[in-house]
């Protein structure tokens, strides 16, 4: 009798385990989420271009944060658009791009892995970088949350 208990009770345990540990693990959305980030993706690339950093601050949760590296943590819409308007002063508007997507999450949060390329007016790379983004559904709709990246190392040119 005292063994079934042991073996109830670790049973009990481990099924605990799983139950709470299995929604943790990432897995991929559901294709309606990945296509909706992706929208959303263009959205922000179209406010870009037309330089909208108004719009871009619109695309943020209310208290969406950019993760800058090097910088400190800028929190909220307003704040992201003046952030990227102070950034991107004097400047004619360029584009970005998104690619190399990775996703993971539900049909309540979504996190992108993906790589970014800024051009300006001319088609001239500016930038290359990868980035992390989380999206959460916010009165049901996708709403940049966070937005953490980083360049990709420059590639130096052979001396010899």
């Amino acid at each position: 009798m005292q063994q079934f208990r042991r073996f109830t009770a670790t049973l009990v345990a481990c099924s605990s385990f799983v139950a709470f540990a299995v929604p943790a693990v990432a897995g991929a959305p559901q294709p309606q989420a990945e296509a909706a980030i992706k929208a959303e993706n263009v959205r922000w690339a179209d406010a870009f271009a037309r330089g909208d950093y108004e719009a871009i601050g619109r695309l943020y949760t209310n208290d969406g944060a950019l993760l800058p590296p090097g910088g400190d943590r800028v929190t909220g819409g307003s704040t992201i658009a003046a952030y990227f308007a102070k950034g991107y002063a004097g400047e004619k508007p360029g584009t970005v791009s998104f690619s190399n997507y990775e996703f993971y999450g539900n049909d309540r949060s979504v996190t992108e892995v993906s790589d970014a390329e800024i051009r300006d007016h001319h088609g001239k790379l500016i930038y290359r970088g990868k980035q992390i983004l989380l999206f959460l559904k916010e009165d049901g709709a996708w709403k940049l949350h966070r937005d953490m990246w980083n360049d990709y190392a420059t590639q130096k040119s052979d001396s010899r």
